[in-house]
């Protein structure tokens, strides 16, 4: 790019859908013809300086607003005002000899790393010689998709047990699950489906689903189709598709081209864990909804909400949709319960996605399955966790620092208790699958949520503001646990030092050495330093406490920063059985109030039995 046009500031103005967007020179020579070139150039399209950009943004050029933001937020203290942003054209290896600008790629001298947008044009628009990225039409089930789709997972099973994906191997046990749908023969247009039940170990590879269940709709006709003891032998002999929830025939058309509940949700880690692959039906908010076709809550095609007027040639005016930020898709899937659990024990998915089919394993982060060259880098909704804590050969490697596995659970923690439930007493239940595999792999027990290794650090659990409850569940959990009440739950900070002991830990008692206070007994000009956080929202504190006064139980001591460290306890309440409920969570600002309190012993409130 001339360096007289570089540093110049002139603007060019436009009226786009009624609103004045101003373009400067150097935005709009980007997309040019001539911009095209100096992209394709070993130098790259030369841009502006950081203090340039900052100084059209005031003269007005929406698009250097736009692309300071990017830069700002990827280079950060490293773009310096003088420093240059330097874009380049990537194409992807399918594109390698079309025209236009495909991927633009920023950089700057002073770092390494690369800032990505990928322009998007309307059909018929003028700038679309220019740009040949269109609209995203979802398209999750063409011979193209699945083919792609195919080899993906081919590439990560292998023909034999030592090829394929590392660490995707340790999926190869290959027992079938209780029950199954045998789908039949895609090339048989007659093929029945049929329940196959396995009595005794069979072996075999399987296909899993992960879909919503969902609420019945108002109007709708009673679920078409239910296991039950009664229908157990005629299912056996033929399943007509037709009585399936539609989620479950677009599964069964994919592959083509309660008695024992606790039973089964013991099983559910090997269930989704040794499964070929996992279907995700990402976008399905009920059963009977599908996801093959077209999702009615989403646009029929996608293009991204920030939208530039292009001066062209012939004095006329291209739109141009840039995209920045990796996509991250709406799955109701991703809202419920259940399904955390079943995406963290696949080792392969297919997730049927807003627009496009995705895919993912241990080894390759989620993308479509034809790559993201149509302009979507995949963001994953759930935080990072390492798929090896599940593989029992790599558990010696993974967590040798116990803190480690620690933050692992506070992690899957929050992350569930963020979701829904359509029947809260599932609250324990829905995360059984994890639970039981990683009691074996760590070695450890989880008593209502609390792992024994760090049962007084896990109890620094509290309700943010704007997830305080109005009752607890005594009968699902003791009080100490998350599990008692509904919603979203977070961690306070690492405890540093722990001072609670534990006396006695079992599923019916739990016996505490610690330290207690009463509010009464900490002295008035230091009392705002304790700082009370109630599980319960303002009415239904005073409901739960009534007349009674609560005391103070120190769990430990967790550091704010390298100068300052603060308390952590537990506000309880002792009932008449002289065992202590817990009402919320404590911070102590100032921790000389601990000064000479004694040790006692303090027994907490069990679980309460069903009446």
């Amino acid at each position: 790019m001339n360096e007289s046009v570089g540093a110049s500031l002139p603007v060019r103005k436009r009226v786009c859908g009624g609103k004045r967007d101003i373009r400067c020179t150097a935005c709009a020579l980007l997309f040019s013809k001539q911009g095209l070139e100096e992209l394709n150039s070993p130098d790259g399209f030369q841009h502006r300086t950081r203090d340039q950009a900052e100084a059209s943004i005031r003269e007005g050029c929406t698009m250097c607003e736009h692309l300071v933001a990017i830069a700002s937020e990827k280079f950060g203290k490293a773009w310096k005002q003088d420093d240059r942003l330097i874009f380049r054209n990537v194409r992807p290896p399918s594109r390698q000899r079309g025209t236009g600008i495909d991927v633009l790629q920023g950089s700057i001298k002073s770092a390494s790393e690369v800032m990505t947008i990928c322009p998007f044009v309307k059909q018929g628009d003028p700038a679309a010689a220019l740009i040949p990225r269109r609209p995203l039409r979802r398209d999750v089930k063409s011979d193209l998709v699945f083919t792609a789709a195919r080899k993906l997972i081919r590439a990560c099973l292998g023909d034999k047990p030592s090829e394929g994906h590392k660490h995707c191997r340790y999926s190869r046990d290959t027992v079938l699950p209780t029950r199954v749908l045998d789908v039949g023969d895609s090339d048989d247009p007659d093929s029945l489906i049929r329940l196959q039940v396995n009595d005794v170990e069979t072996r075999g590879s399987y296909l899993a689903l992960s879909y919503c269940w969902g609420k019945p709709k108002p109007k709708a006709e009673p679920q078409p189709l239910l296991l039950r003891t009664n229908s157990l032998l005629g299912l056996r002999s033929e399943i007509r598709l037709s009585k399936l929830d539609q989620s479950i025939q677009d599964a069964i058309f994919a592959t083509h081209s309660a008695t024992d509940k606790d039973h089964e949700l013991k099983s559910m880690a090997t269930i989704y864990k040794n499964a070929s692959v996992t279907l995700a039906a990402g976008t399905a908010v009920n059963a009977s909804d599908g996801f093959l076709d077209s999702v009615p809550r989403k646009p029929a095609t996608y293009l991204p909400e920030d939208k530039f007027s292009i001066p062209m040639e012939d004095d006329q005016v291209g739109t141009v949709y840039l995209s920045a930020e990796p996509y991250e898709p709406d799955h109701p899937l991703d809202k419920r319960g259940w399904t955390l659990q079943e995406y963290m024990l696949s080792s392969r998915m297919l997730i049927f996605s807003d627009y496009e089919l995705l895919w993912q394993c241990k080894e390759v982060e989620l993308q479509s399955v034809t790559g993201n060259s149509k302009g979507l880098e995949y963001q994953q909704p759930l935080e990072s966790l390492p798929w090896t804590v599940f593989d029992e050969e790599a558990e010696p490697f993974y967590g040798a620092d116990d803190w480690d596995k620690f933050y692992l659970w506070q992690t899957i923690v929050r992350q569930y208790t963020e979701r829904e439930l359509r029947f809260p007493e599932d609250r324990l239940r829905a995360i059984m699958g994890v639970s039981t595999e990683l009691e074996v792999l760590w070695r450890d027990t989880l008593i209502y949520g609390h792992w024994k290794r760090w049962f007084i650090p896990l109890l620094a659990w509290y309700k943010p503001e704007v997830a305080k409850v109005k009752r607890r569940h005594l009968t699902r959990a003791p009080s100490w646990s998350w599990a008692s009440v509904d919603g979203e739950v977070h961690y306070e900070g690492r405890l540093e030092v722990q001072d609670a002991k534990i006396n006695t830990l079992t599923v019916a008692d739990v016996v505490l050495s610690c330290r207690m206070l009463q509010e009464d007994d900490i002295d008035e000009d230091k009392a705002a330093s304790a700082i009370e956080r109630p599980d319960f929202a303002t009415k239904a504190v005073t409901r739960e406490i009534g007349d009674k006064d609560c005391q103070y139980l120190l769990l430990g001591r967790t550091k704010e920063d390298e100068n300052m460290e603060k308390g952590v306890g537990l506000l309880v309440l002792q009932m008449d059985n002289n065992r202590y409920r817990r009402i919320g969570l404590v911070v102590f600002m100032d921790m000389s109030i601990w000064e000479g309190v004694p040790y006692r012993n303090v027994r907490l409130e069990p679980k309460a039995q069903r009446k």
